[in-house]
């Protein structure tokens, strides 16, 4: 029996890289073997079965949340809607529920009590939990507070305890194993996995010739995307007289809204042709990418990077950084590769791109030839770590990113 934890993509329709990338499991994992999708409920401290809601939130998330929103989360994520689940939802004892030769799969990070439950489990009943993880980058901003901190380092520590843990890209892998070794930690075994690019391949682009002067920036709205950097870079070159649009998509953070969209609403009140989106669908989002000249991901650092892969799958040349996991993306071709922690330089990135039709040709020319992983190929390999056979061979894709 394979479990799979779906607990922050079942209950809203959040859906930023993690939330896509669990949702994708669940519909390719269901194609070669059952799957039990379980929710963890932070109230009730257990597992618990989906209702029809948060299965139709796990399959068809903007079928429940079509509009564009700031904040998805305020619609399913709240105290209230916890306590109904509790009270409405079938409890998962996985104590007395799974043997030694079952599976949990952890797609997502946690930071609540399951930091202690799931390597209890492990000792309880000889379950084989696999994690995948994305990144640490919450401990490298000074934002968290100390028991914040001290939370997500609980749960780094526990996924030493699991049976292995797949990293989305070396970058990812070696800080996990960094911080292990800096916590005492006797590491499990790891591998790196890269994530595989979501989009149909029927709706790949072959050219750019439906690009307009529209620079697209897709992320949500927190400290380490480092929309602020980019933002007065675009300021700049307005000042400058360079004629662009400039479209941002993503959510919003709490904590971060109240310096990210007053330095947005006074670009628009100095009438700069700036749009933000918000959180929009997958259509939407398709077409952002489609019709934008290229893009900029202005992140500090990532796990993984993986609006810098879809642009690319696009055809659209990215401005970004060349460090970590952004540079594992990159530097296959396709990218303008900049200090993204300088204004100055995030400019110049971007006025080359507007005014070098050479360089920004080369680029959509390297950006086409890309190829990137599939999810059959992602599947396959993701089966062999779990010691599970397919039911049926299929033929690996070209593995690039």
């Amino acid at each position: 029996m394979l479990f799979l934890d779906v607990t922050s993509s079942c209950k809203s329709a959040k859906n930023t890289g993690m939330q896509r990338m669990t949702r994708a499991l669940y519909l390719h994992l269901g194609n070669h073997l059952p799957i039990t999708p379980v929710c963890w409920n932070k109230k009730g401290k257990c597992y618990q079965h989906l209702g029809r809601l948060e299965l139709e939130i796990l399959q068809s998330p903007f079928r429940v949340l079509s509009k564009a929103t700031a904040k998805p989360e305020w619609r399913g994520e709240t105290f209230l809607a916890e306590l109904r689940r509790l009270a409405f939802r079938k409890t998962v004892r996985l104590e007395n529920q799974t043997a030694s030769a079952d599976i949990l799969l952890v797609p997502d990070l946690y930071s609540d009590v399951r930091t202690q439950r799931l390597p209890e489990l492990i000792t309880k009943t000889g379950i084989r939990i696999v994690a995948i993880f994305h990144d640490a980058a919450a401990l490298r901003l000074p934002r968290l507070s100390d028991k914040a901190q001290m939370r997500f380092q609980n749960y780094l520590k526990s996924l030493a305890a699991f049976a292995q843990v797949i990293c989305i890209s070396h970058e990812s892998c070696d800080d996990l194993l960094r911080r292990w070794h800096e916590y005492g930690s006797s590491p499990t075994t790891t591998c790196v996995e890269p994530w595989p690019i979501e989009f149909d391949r029927a709706v790949r682009a072959a050219d750019s010739v439906r690009a307009r002067n529209m620079i697209a920036c897709v992320g949500s709205f927190e400290r380490r995307k480092n929309h602020l950097t980019f933002l007065a870079a675009a300021e700049k070159l307005w000042l400058q007289g360079h004629d662009f649009e400039l479209q941002l998509v993503g959510r919003t953070t709490d904590y971060y809204a109240p310096k990210m969209l007053p330095a947005v609403w006074r670009l628009q009140r100095r009438g700069r042709p700036l749009r933000w989106l918000r959180h929009v669908n997958d259509e939407t989002l398709h077409e952002v990418y489609r019709s934008c000249r290229f893009t900029v991901y202005p992140s500090l650092f990532e796990g993984f990077g993986l609006p810098i892969a879809e642009s690319l799958w696009h055809g659209k040349p990215c401005i970004c950084g060349g460090n970590g996991a952004l540079g594992e993306v990159a530097r296959g071709g396709g990218c303008l590769i900049v200090d993204q922690t300088s204004e100055d330089a995030l400019a110049a990135g971007i006025k080359n791109l507007l005014t070098d039709q050479q360089t920004y040709s080369r680029l959509c020319t390297e950006a086409r030839a890309r190829k990137f992983r599939s999810w059959s190929d992602y599947i396959e390999k993701l089966l062999e770590h779990l010691q599970v056979p397919p039911r049926s061979a299929s033929v690996p894709a070209v593995s690039e990113v």
